[in-house]
């Protein structure tokens, strides 16, 4: 399922549950999707990645494999071990389970943001601090600088 293109700001109340977006909403809802697969992405204090079933499970046959295939051990170790089912309620609000909030450190301030077929939620701080300016520099030493800028000009067949 391809998500809509979204960056929000957000806050977690005090039971750990989350609004999602109302674009996030409708783009489940119109899937009659309401239960979610939520697993740390990265390790402790990293993001909260969240996937639909369908999509959950391609990714993980995309890494099965006999049991002494080293990525495959390393998958299921580091991301099905920490797989959680969440279920969005009628009213738009997701529950973080506990380990998961405290695996991640998601206190109040968090941010979401979709990626293709799935979404993360990361602690807002850590995410300003540490994280984007992370990616922003990998994005950069894969593309180069400015390479999200259109071209200069028109462009010669």
């Amino acid at each position: 399922m391809l998500l809509p293109a979204l960056n929000a700001e957000l806050t977690l109340d005090p039971k750990g549950r989350l609004m999602l977006p109302r674009q996030l909403q409708v783009a489940l809802e119109m899937q009659g999707i309401n239960g979610l697969v939520a697993f740390a992405n990265g390790g402790p204090n990293k993001g909260l990645a969240l996937y639909t079933h369908a999509d959950w499970d391609a990714l993980v046959n995309q890494h099965r494999g006999t049991p002494l295939d080293p990525r495959s051990r390393l998958f299921a170790l580091a991301i099905q071990s920490t797989a959680q089912t969440v279920s969005v309620d009628n009213a738009g609000r997701m529950l973080i389970p506990q380990p998961l909030r405290r695996m991640l450190n998601l206190e109040r301030e968090l941010y979401l943001f979709t990626a293709g077929s799935w979404f993360e939620v990361w602690d807002r701080p850590r995410w300003e601090e540490q994280a984007l300016p992370e990616a922003a520099a990998l994005w950069d030493q894969l593309y180069g600088f400015d390479s999200l800028k259109p071209p200069a000009g028109p462009v010669s067949a």
